[in-house]
């Protein structure tokens, strides 16, 4: 993909200007345009365009030096703002005061898309309602077809889908200052994110969302053209995995936190251990010996009591389903029975009421010739409601004739009827064992913790030491418990998890295929399933190559001070390098010059991960870079790039020399020119195939 053409129209300095932008020659090797300009005249303009252009109010916080008008102020108020600034003086005069960006850009396949947005004002350069086609209109011409978007929101969903993603844009299209500005303010999660939207599991959760869109729409359409299907309960059962499985992320979450915080308490007590070692000698590995086995009995105690208050549990369920389990069972199928007429009940009772005020309406005489008699309608009406009472009495065979569980729900007796056959099967042989070893465990303890005590106590300037020490076993012990109870609860969850997985499993088998619309909903739940479980694989591959195109990338364009690090990416932190022997430095705390090198790196990785060739547009690329780096990084990026690189520079920084030396790579030069009509205010006029 490229930018084949910039149209601008009374945009800031430029009254009419049009850039011709060609692609790389068929060889690839020249695939530089240069842009020149001085300060002030429209560089900067020309990268607000794309930014604009594109996304519109999505865009305006990439926009250098814009402030919001307050932090209480909506988007529509500063994006308003924004768009006023940008009006040339002179238009807003004129009858039809409005200003415009045209984006010619030109696919794989070579065919053309113009994406145009015009904003129109009112007099005296005021912005008319930009949340309306009056005040912002957009045009989306692709394949020969026009189509002006009904909102700004729809226009910017289709450019996602023909160009890329809006937060993606910064990563292509970005200030050589901001590239620098990128990596330290932003961290690694707007840098990965990026890159993940576009190319890692962003598309599959795009296609998870898809799918499910799918399934509920499709599910909503069968009720509506069907009529209710009995698969409300299979419908309950894939919710709840869904909330399951939210449940189950958050406390695995809480689980890492509690994993890290007893790693915090082990470093702790394992630095008081090393002070008293120091202080009192062999001593010391007497106290860290007991209190590793202190610590062993006591995860051994917690273990054997959660083993035996479960197993005492299941004692009086055991007994009371060794008499009452047929009969308990029988009860529940009966009111299950009873659940699914009384439903076909009511719904038929209050449809047969409707008929019967159809047929013979209370309100008036009945419309039939020769007209009744009231005492003919009085019994043809309880005729006819005796004959449709018929639909649903008698009750059907194996109903039970009242509730004696009222307050059960029908996916409570499915899960009593699978508890009672689960439980009927189980045995408590094992408790005594466990009472036993819990026994044992408890003297060990009680015996370790006296021994214990008493070498902890050899010297009275112990007595802080061996305080702290015992802090420090408590917070361990408690983080260990607390660690303890969320990987049970995470069990918990999982074992909730696989048994509504394996009830839907035997659900869907038993299921009747209703339509083929049904069909094709099991196979998308199936494939969303897939999806989910691909995506945490897709996240490593991304970052791996981003990390190993980044470092290339970076390496090839510094001195031989980071050449034996790699970059490195992580969602919750800045980007770092790090070096072989595991040092790390922040790219943050690197000089200028290196870290734009590192933006212009990661700029170049994303192109390379993309696998498209989008253009790259840097405005002063290599500013506060010294002779040697910008000659060097000039030349890479012009080598490394896929495809088009538009470069933005006055006379001061791609000049001279250094436009010798990118001579065999330059497609097409421009020169932007400022001529002053009005004091305050002048027009750029754009000059092909000049350079300074």
């Amino acid at each position: 993909m490229q930018l084949s053409q910039l149209h601008l129209r009374n945009w800031r300095s430029y009254r009419n200007a049009t850039f011709n932008l060609p692609g790389p020659d068929r060889s690839g090797k020249r695939n530089v345009i240069l842009v020149g300009a001085q300060n002030g005249v429209g560089k900067t303009s020309f990268l607000v365009a794309l930014y604009l252009g594109l996304f519109g109010r999505e865009a305006m916080d990439l926009i250098e030096g814009f402030r919001r008008v307050s932090s209480g102020d909506s988007d529509l108020k500063s994006y308003k703002k924004l768009i006023e600034s940008l009006l040339h003086r002179p238009a807003r005069d004129s009858e039809d005061p409005h200003c415009s960006v045209s984006l010619t850009f030109t696919g794989e396949d070579g065919a053309p898309i113009l994406i145009q947005r015009r904003w129109n004002f009112l007099s005296a350069g005021r912005a008319r309602n930009l949340d309306s086609r009056d005040g912002e209109e957009i045009l989306i011409e692709t394949n020969g077809r026009k189509k002006v978007c009904e909102s700004w929101q729809d226009a910017n969903n289709l450019i996602q889908e023909l160009i890329f993603p809006a937060n993606v844009m910064p990563c292509l299209f970005f200030d050589g200052e901001q590239a620098q500005e990128r990596v330290e303010a932003a961290g690694g999660r707007a840098l990965f994110e990026a890159v993940k939207t576009l190319y890692g599991t962003g598309i599959l959760d795009q296609l998870g969302e898809s799918l499910r869109s799918f399934i509920n729409n499709e599910r909503a359409a069968i009720q509506r053209d069907v009529g209710v299907i009995r698969s409300d309960e299979l419908d309950e059962k894939r919710q709840l995995v869904d909330v399951k499985k939210d449940e189950l992320t958050q406390v695995q979450a809480s689980l890492l936190n509690s994993r890290k915080s007893k790693a915090k308490a082990e470093e702790e007590r394992q630095r008081l251990e090393n002070d008293l070692y120091a202080m009192v000698g062999d001593k010391a590995s007497d106290i860290e010996e007991y209190a590793s086995t202190v610590a062993a009995l006591q995860a051994e105690e917690v273990k054997l009591r959660q083993e035996l208050v479960g197993g005492i549990n299941q004692i009086p369920i055991l007994l009371a389903l060794s008499r009452a389990s047929s009969r308990v069972a029988g009860i529940l199928r009966a009111e299950q029975i009873r659940d699914r007429w009384l439903l076909i009940k009511d719904e038929a009772s209050g449809k047969a009421a409707m008929i019967v005020e159809q047929v013979l309406p209370t309100s008036h005489a009945p419309d039939v010739s020769p007209p009744l008699l009231d005492e003919q309608t009085h019994q043809l009406r309880a005729k006819l409601e005796l004959a449709l009472e018929a639909l649903w009495s008698p009750p059907p065979e194996g109903c039970a004739s009242d509730f004696q569980f009222p307050f059960l729900q029908n996916s409570d007796r499915v899960s009593i009827l699978q508890k009672i056959e689960r439980y009927s099967k189980a045995g408590g042989d094992s408790l005594a064992d466990a009472a036993i070893r819990l026994q044992s465990v408890e003297t060990r303890l009680k015996e370790t913790r006296a021994r214990f005590d008493r070498v902890k106590d050899i010297q009275p300037q112990l007595q802080k030491l061996k305080a702290d020490l015992q802090n420090a076993l408590d917070d361990h012990r408690e983080a260990q418990n607390h660690v303890s109870g969320l990987e049970h609860r995470e069990r918990g969850i999982q074992q909730e998890i696989n048994d509504l997985r394996g009830s839907i499993g035997q659900m869907e088998g038993r299921q009747e295929k209703v339509s083929p619309v049904q069909q094709k909903l099991d196979v998308a739940q199936r494939v969303r399933d897939l999806v989910d479980d691909a995506k945490e694989q897709l996240v490593a591959l991304c970052k791996v190559a981003l990390e190993e195109r980044c470092t290339k990338h970076f390496h090839a364009m510094i001195s031989d001070e980071y050449l034996r690090f790699h970059a490195k990416f992580e969602a919750d932190s800045e980007p770092w390098l790090e070096g072989p022997s595991g040092q790390q430095v922040l790219i943050s705390t690197m000089s200028g010059a290196q870290k734009r090198a590192f933006g212009l790196a990661f700029s170049l990785a994303v192109a390379d991960v993309s696998g498209t060739e989008a253009p790259i547009v840097i405005d002063t690329p290599v500013g506060n870079m010294d002779s040697k780096y910008r000659a060097r990084v000039l030349k890479y990026v012009a080598d490394a790039a896929p495809g088009q690189v538009i470069i933005l520079s006055h006379d001061e920084e791609v000049s001279g020399n250094y436009v010798d030396q990118l001579r065999p790579k330059i497609r097409k030069q421009f020169l932007v020119e400022f001529e002053q009509v009005i004091e305050g205010s002048g027009v750029s006029t754009v000059y092909e195939d000049r350079y300074f």
